[in-house]
């Protein structure tokens, strides 16, 4: 199992390594990351193979600790064809502060990077219109969950990640590949909407976050087309990251 599973991982760093060369010579690569997201929520269904007549399974493994490698193996493979010299730590703890990266230059922390499969139980923090549902079923004892203590806590960790690592809010993305559980048809929020509103919430700057598509209605994990609409904000923050 151990083989089987590193051949999975080599699988994912040279798809990395591609992207990194891709990108290095000039070509834009954000559709292809979406589609080894894709890749990577259908090889965590793989249980579905298995059903028979007395057998079946809902479940299926999450696929945040892989996507997390395959990003901070882009960044790696990157550094490396550009004579970068990151080092790219992934999920390493420091002073009680374990962010999913942190790119290290000569000693010195340059930035996190904290990445999201999906916006899950933090969708108050991209959208206005959720945290404002969230609020009005709290107010009407509908709900235990309180928008503001997410928005806090989420806020909060940004923060520890600037104390531990003496870095500034600028230093600091949010990457998350689409706005599926954020967005829903009866929200009126265009995307610079979405933007606007994180960086109301985070205190990041609107650059700061590294949404890969402009579909709000894409589902990668069970998408019924590959209209990707791929954003520019991935090549751009590797190109801001490689000036540091």
């Amino acid at each position: 199992m151990l083989s089987k599973k590193l051949d999975f991982l080599n699988e994912i760093d040279q798809n990395a390594k591609n992207l990194a060369e891709e990108f290095s010579k000039g070509q834009s690569i954000t559709s292809d990351v979406m589609k080894i997201i894709i890749s990577l929520y259908e090889s965590a269904k793989v249980e579905k193979e298995f059903k028979n007549e007395h057998f079946d399974s809902a479940y299926h493994s999450p696929i945040t600790g892989n996507f997390e490698f395959f990003i901070a193996r882009i960044l790696y493979h990157y550094s490396n064809v550009k004579n970068l010299d990151w080092k790219i730590l992934l999920r390493k703890q420091e002073k009680k502060a374990a962010p999913d990266i942190r790119i290290v230059k000569n000693n010195t922390n340059i930035a996190v990077i904290e990445i999201k499969a999906k916006a899950g139980w933090i969708q108050s923090v991209f959208s206005e219109e959720r945290y404002n549902y969230d609020k009005k079923r709290l107010d009407l004892g509908k709900s235990k969950t309180d928008p503001d203590e997410i928005n806090q806590k989420f806020k909060g960790q940004l923060t520890k990640y600037c104390n531990a690592f003496n870095l500034e809010l600028n230093d600091i993305y949010l990457l998350l590949p689409t706005l599926e559980h954020v967005y829903r048809k009866k929200y009126k929020a265009d995307l610079g909407d979405y933007y606007s509103y994180f960086a109301k919430v985070s205190e990041l700057k609107s650059d700061n976050f590294i949404l890969l598509s402009e579909n709000k209605t894409l589902d990668l994990s069970n998408p019924k087309n590959q209209d990707f609409q791929p954003t520019q904000k991935f090549e751009n923050m590797l190109i801001k990251l490689s000036k540091k």
